[in-house]
């Protein structure tokens, strides 16, 4: 690889995948108002019934249907069950799931002192979203990502409003793509969740990512990790393509001495698009007295798109990488995981250093996991997650 020097515009900002944070919460509060009323059943007319032991008994029946119950109790109004076991629980989990709907219930499995414990509560209300909110949080992030875009590519040979506006587009499509991986997923899993809310932010990125608000639980573990999985995933493909095209369409410049430069690459930029796109003759050479290139909006915007991913798969906390280790591996492993995270972000560079502060402090809450949290995940996710290992590491940022 002939080329040495690529002008930088300053470090990534960061994204991450909230929403999930408040889920135990939500739960906790459903608990609580079974406790002390129950949600009216369909053609109840009282405001505020109590739960009577011919509704115990019809959901009891229910419960039944779909599993092996070895003892049935109203655990201060909330339906509780014993399951025996072993028995199937994802399909059966799902199949009831389907029925308490209508009732406007939704259950609980967990596995607590080796018995497997099933609960019914009043499905917790979701408060709607106002589109007022998305839509000016949307055209700020236009403009401020089209600012930065305008004011940021001066040796890139474009005019400065044709450099804000295609790094603005790029910028939000990156983003945009992530977000609607999640966003997609969750509704196929019948999971709550808010379109996509991007933020505004200052250069050199001119937003601090996007993210979309969970208003409930997934199901069970493989929904869990699909939403986890699919938003970097889908904004990895689309990274890998702006990288591709901004590499190959790269300017040679005079970078003076003392220029910030671009001292990070992505690993997938400095063994395989470099390379790749070098051998194919489509990076120029670099002639005196240029030494360098300059980086333009689309290559820029691949490269935050990378270092997004890289950033979102950390197996920790709510990242999307945290929502896949919590539906693989137990609490204490996570807990060396989330470790792990912090002291990679921390020997990685200094801009990555706030990143692992919101780390630490996300690490604090607990994450909820799904509605069924004894099912276990399927063969075939367990084989992806060698897929996202291998779009950490190509997003991973190394020393150019």
């Amino acid at each position: 690889m002939r080329t040495t020097k690529v002008i930088a515009y300053g470090v990534v900002g960061f994204k991450t995948f909230l929403g999930e944070a408040n889920y135990h919460t939500l739960q906790n509060e459903s608990k609580q108002r079974a406790k002390d009323k129950m949600t009216a059943l369909p053609g109840e007319k009282s405001e505020t019934p109590v739960l009577q032991q011919t509704d115990f008994e019809m959901i009891t029946r229910i419960v039944s249907a779909e599993f092996q119950i070895q003892e049935a109790w109203l655990d201060h109004g909330t339906p509780t069950y014993s399951l025996n076991w072993p028995q199937e629980t994802k399909q059966a989990f799902l199949k009831l799931l389907t029925k308490l709907e209508d009732l406007k219930l939704v259950a609980y499995l967990r596995k607590t002192e080796n018995r497997v414990i099933l609960t019914v509560t009043a499905k917790p209300p979701v408060k709607p979203s106002n589109p007022k909110i998305y839509w000016a949080f949307f055209f700020a992030t236009v403009a401020t990502t089209f600012i930065t875009g305008y004011l940021s590519f001066e040796g890139s040979g474009l005019s400065p409003f044709a450099t804000g506006a295609i790094f603005s587009a790029a910028m939000l499509t990156v983003l945009g793509v992530h977000e609607m991986g999640h966003k997609i997923t969750a509704n196929r899993k019948k999971v709550e969740a808010t379109s996509p809310y991007f933020i505004p932010g200052p250069p050199p990125l001119g937003t601090l990512g996007a993210v979309i608000m969970q208003k409930s639980l997934p199901p069970n573990r493989d929904a869990l990790f699909d939403i986890g999985a699919n938003g970097p995933l889908a904004g990895f493909i689309v990274a890998l393509i702006f990288s591709t095209i901004g590499l190959a369409t790269l300017v040679p410049t005079y970078i003076p001495s003392g220029t910030q430069t671009l001292s990070l690459m992505p690993v997938s930029w400095s063994y395989l698009l470099l390379p790749a796109l070098d051998n194919l003759h489509l990076i120029p050479q670099v002639i005196s007295p240029n030494n360098g290139f300059a980086l333009n909006p689309i290559a820029w915007a691949g490269w935050a798109g990378m270092v997004v991913t890289m950033l979102n798969l950390l197996p920790a906390a709510m990242l999307d990488g945290g929502h896949v280790a919590r539906s693989v591996v137990p609490d204490k492993l996570r807990f060396i995981l989330t470790i792990l995270s912090v002291a990679i972000l921390v020997f990685s560079g200094t801009q990555f250093i706030v990143m692992a502060f919101i780390v630490i402090f996300m690490s604090l809450f607990k994450h909820p996991g799904p509605l069924d949290d004894v099912s276990g995940l399927s063969k075939n996710r367990k084989l992806l997650i060698i897929a996202l290992v291998v779009v950490f590491a190509l997003s991973f940022p190394i020393g150019a």
